[in-house]
């Protein structure tokens, strides 16, 4: 299996991890977007938040692994 940052300078490696965040953040909000008022006051806010931050998390130390 190949690593997204192989054979990238580290400059790139970090605008594709960016990239990746940005993804991210930007589904979130486009779901909350569609959901009704209703829908998003019943979200637990903290749980969506950790599940967020989670998965930037492992954006962060994939890129951290890859020695780039």
């Amino acid at each position: 299996m190949s690593n997204t940052y192989e054979g990238l300078s580290a400059t790139e490696a970090d605008d594709v991890m960016r990239g990746k965040i940005g993804s991210l953040v930007c589904e979130t909000l486009d779901e909350a977007r569609r959901m009704t008022r209703e829908e998003l006051n019943d979200r637990d806010i903290f749980e969506w938040s950790h599940y967020v931050s989670g998965l930037i998390a492992v954006v962060i130390e994939n890129r951290r692994q890859s020695g780039s």
